[in-house]
């Protein structure tokens, strides 16, 4: 039997525990905290595999959030998703604007530059802290691009095409 692919989208990424009865310190990626409020079951990827939590509480604060899970009992326990990231069912995320994405939609977008030269894919989104970075593959090169104004000017999602300023800037 084929197993069913799952449509899943991260949501955030795990920094560390919180207090010593397994809370982990989450910074969001571009969700409200409300959205919480509708959701019981949460991913983390373990190699090939997910394992799946189970939503006891949240807390929101101005740039992240405190989770606490029924799998999770204490610090020891927490300390290993330390740098994970979190995601949940993509059919459970509210249905967003045509300017709004999920940070996953990213993934597997073109990267151009403003003539629409292409520098190459986006292979993987990093979290480094205050805000994300974008991992460019263009054959064996990797370029790192934050997702900041300065250097997206444009996100496509239908298109599948993100452009940022002139090549001569992220190389």
């Amino acid at each position: 039997m084929q197993p069913i692919e799952v449509n899943r989208t991260a949501i955030g990424v795990v920094r560390k525990p919180h207090g010593v009865r397994g809370g982990l310190k989450v910074t969001l990626h571009n969700i409200d905290l409300k959205m919480f409020q509708n959701l019981e079951q949460l991913f983390v990827k373990t190699g090939s595999n997910w394992k799946q939590l189970t939503l006891n509480s949240s807390q929101g604060y101005d740039d992240y959030a405190i989770l606490s899970f029924k799998e999770i009992k204490d610090r020891t326990e927490a300390e290993a998703y330390r740098d994970q990231e979190i995601y949940t069912n993509r059919d459970e995320l509210p249905d967003l604007d045509d300017s709004e994405f999920y940070i996953d939609d990213l993934v597997g977008c073109v990267v151009v530059d403003e003539e629409r030269k292409p520098l190459g894919k986006v292979v993987e989104i990093l979290t480094p802290g205050a805000h994300e970075v974008l991992v460019v593959q263009q054959g064996d090169q990797e370029t790192l691009v934050p997702l900041v104004d300065e250097w997206v000017t444009d996100i496509n999602i239908e298109a599948k095409c993100i452009q940022v300023n002139s090549a001569e800037e992220i190389k």
